[in-house]
């Protein structure tokens, strides 16, 4: 599996984790939980995966970074938690620091 594949599902599963948490009210609700908690073990697999070839500090970088988009977009969405402009420019800025980040980055060599 691509390493870059392996960071999507990375960043995939930590918003997933975290839109759970946020329905386990407190972690008083259990089926939430369970789910929150299996994302969050999915997400580390998926970014271990991804760093077998990816540098630790570019991985982790852009699984918080496209976290923190997925979860701003599922919120304004889907939760219905509205950004007000300036937080859609400071999204905007993320996302092009993690586009500056790919693009600085080299071909992914395994590391050993």
């Amino acid at each position: 599996m691509s390493s870059y594949i392996s960071l999507f599902l990375a960043s995939l599963f930590e918003v997933l984790w975290v839109f759970f948490l946020d329905k386990s009210a407190g972690f008083t609700r259990l089926s939430p939980v369970v789910v929150a908690l299996s994302c969050m073990a999915l997400s580390l697999f998926f970014l271990a995966q991804a760093t077998k070839t990816l540098s630790m500090a570019f991985a982790y970088a852009m699984w918080v970074g496209l976290g923190i988009l997925g979860t701003a977009l599922v919120q304004h969405f889907i939760q219905d938690q509205q950004l007000k402009p300036f937080g859609w420019v400071c999204l905007l800025v993320i996302t092009i620091g993690l586009i500056g980040l790919q693009m600085s980055q080299s071909s992914p060599t395994p590391l050993d």
